[in-house]
């Protein structure tokens, strides 16, 4: 290859690496850009030159505002174009950038006043290797004034003075917490310097100093904090991360989160009382907190907290609680807790709890719940659960639920299940009131349309008595009190045009009078057609008194007497044929309004299975 062609090529990557060393450097802020260099005794006009030429910007300033030493020596490796001016003009110039020029005017000073605020500027960096640390928090007890440092590790914190000292706290997540105090108060520029934690905490903790400890926290507290955070909003900010230190103040006043009285700090700060115009946030409150649309905790409430719209807490809360939409607690509540829609608890709760929608509880909840449509627990639990459609509770459960709907318990239940639909639960100790009972095993009475226990009364009956041959009926229940499904036949009645049929419900109860021997009391109502369904009133409703003799673990045979009453429309007079081979005396026949009464003795037999 000819060597003006190597040229060439050279000169185009030479020009392509300066293009993109130009790009990086141009993309930097001017105040961050590192330069080296030597200066001894330099006039400050040749050395500012040397500052912006190696650092690619210029300056833009009036020889007649800057206050300098005619000459400047500086010695700096690897320093920040911020670092090297402080060094020459100790905070006697203020530095403004446009875009690729420096600004410097004459630093104002401050007028003396009983409180005067100062400035304190700098870098956080890292001890050992002076790499700049991003999102440390600089911070003042006393004034709640904090700052948080950019991507170049630089902050700004502008502090109230009220004392010759000054104390400010560096806290960054990973990193052991740095107290720094400064003698004299006034404007200043600094360079404060972070120990990096090891990942593994070591096998015994060394004694610490009151910089390294978290003030005011136990191990509990600091546990109860931030084990809900997960669902907590600003969860992400630099102070919420990186402070686990505990600031106290008697009130809070806040338009927004984190635009108040407790500024930044806010999510740090534990308040005595806390008033929130639009939202607050804050670390806990101690005594009341009142917000006209949301308050947010991070840590424990008690007495007194009030929302127009939502308590987010990620703590406990003692005491009452009220919001128009919802009340929502990371560590749950001893409270009376009342919400438009929903009370939702991710730890235990204790108390009453009122919700116009819904009452949700992760873990245990004790005490009164009542919700416009459900309730719902876990963990073991006692109290009394009223809601407009469904009460779901898992693991054990002492008291009562009541639903329009339905009530369900997952697991054992010592009480009574009352609803309009449905009553389904594990293990019951008590009662079910509903149209549908369902449960694996009760020790009470079921009373309802249909009742199925797992470990109660199951027979299919095959039977034939005076008016039906061929009978078909399952009860379902406990022996105390079960529900009886029934259909018969007429095998006669085959011949005729029309069949006749029945179905029919009733209730029982089998008292046990030796070991292999029970009577049984039923009482049934059914409904007899010929052909297709009998519109007209054809009910006949019997009352069975018999005995039943266990001939097998699954097997017996009944049989017992019957008293039959026929109720029927006194006018029509095509009502299905009752009796073929044989028709029973009538004992007594009279007018019941307008409606007819048959009343005659008869008889049954079965064939008892399960």
């Amino acid at each position: 290859m000819p060597s003006s062609r190597i040229s060439y090529l050279r000169a185009g990557w030479l020009s392509i690496a300066c293009w993109v060393s130009l790009c990086a450097v141009a993309q930097t802020p001017i105040l961050e850009r590192t330069i080296s260099l030597s200066l001894e005794a330099e006039p400050l006009a040749h050395a500012l030159e040397k500052i912006g030429t190696q650092a690619g910007f210029s300056f833009s300033y009036s020889p007649a505002v800057i206050t300098a030493p005619a000459r400047v020596t500086v010695q700096a490796r690897n320093k920040t174009v911020r670092d090297v001016l402080n060094q020459i003009f100790q905070g006697t110039v203020h530095y403004k950038a446009r875009t690729n020029h420096l600004i410097l005017t004459r630093a104002s000073v401050p007028v003396p006043k009983a409180t005067t605020a100062i400035v304190i500027q700098g870098y956080v960096v890292q001890r050992g290797t002076d790499q700049k640390i991003e999102q440390a928090s600089v911070y003042d007890k006393t004034s709640l004034s904090a700052a948080t440092t950019d991507v170049y590790g630089f902050f700004r914190l502008k502090v109230d003075k009220e004392a010759d000292t000054l104390r400010l706290f560096v806290s960054k997540e990973g990193y052991a917490d740095t107290v720094w105090t400064f003698v004299e108060a006034k404007n200043q520029f600094v360079t404060m310097s972070l120990t990096q934690r090891p990942t593994e905490p070591p096998a015994a903790l060394p004694e610490q100093t009151p910089a390294d400890t978290v003030a005011g926290w136990t191990a509990e507290d600091v546990d109860s904090v931030f084990r809900h955070e997960t669902f907590m909003p600003y969860r992400q900010r630099a102070a919420i991360r990186n402070i686990r230190d505990t600031l106290y103040r008697d009130i809070q006043i806040s338009l927004l989160p984190f635009l108040g009285s407790n500024e930044r700090l806010s999510g740090n700060v534990i308040n005595n009382y806390s008033i929130n115009m639009l939202g607050g946030y804050s670390l806990g409150t101690r005594q009341i907190e009142l917000g006209f649309f949301v308050n947010i905790d991070r840590g424990d409430v008690r007495w007194l907290q009030i929302a127009g719209f939502t308590n987010l807490v990620g703590g406990h809360v003692n005491g009452f609680q009220g919001a128009g939409l919802a009340n929502i607690n990371g560590a749950g509540a001893t409270a009376v807790q009342m919400a438009g829609a929903s009370n939702i608890n991710l730890g235990p709760a204790n108390g009453v709890q009122v919700a116009g929608f819904v009452n949700l509880n992760t873990r245990q909840a004790d005490g009164a719940l009542v919700a416009g449509f459900a309730n719902v627990a876990n963990g073991p639990s006692q109290g009394v659960q009223v809601a407009g459609f469904v009460n779901v509770h898992a693991q054990r459960y002492t008291g009562s639920q009541v639903a329009g709907f339905g009530n369900v318990a997952t697991d054992t239940l010592w009480g009574s299940q009352i609803a309009g639909v449905i009553n389904i639960g594990k293990h019951v100790n008590g009662t079910q009131l509903g149209l549908i009972n369902i449960s694996k095993r009760l020790t009470g009475v079921p009373v309802g349309l249909i009742s199925i226990v797992g470990n109660g009364y199951h027979q299919l009956e095959l039977s034939a008595d005076e008016v039906f041959y061929a009978n078909l009926a399952f009860r379902t229940g406990v022996r105390q009190f079960y529900n009886i499904l029934t259909a018969g036949l007429q095998p006669q009645s085959l011949a005729d045009t029309a069949s006749v049929w029945t179905v029919g419900y009733g209730v029982g109860t089998a008292r046990r009078a030796a070991r292999w021997l029970h009577v049984n009391v039923d009482v049934t109502a059914q409904h007899i057609s010929q052909g297709k369904f009998t519109e007209a009133l054809s009910l006949l409703n019997k009352v069975h008194v018999g005995l039943d003799w266990r001939l097998a673990r699954k097997f017996s045979i009944y049989t017992g007497l019957t008293l039959n009453g026929y109720l029927t429309r006194s006018s029509p007079d095509d009502y299905p044929r009752l009796f073929y081979d044989y028709e029973p005396p009538i004992i007594r026949q009279q007018a019941v309004g307008r409606n007819s009464l048959q009343l005659w003795w008869g008889g049954k037999v079965a064939l008892r299975f399960l």
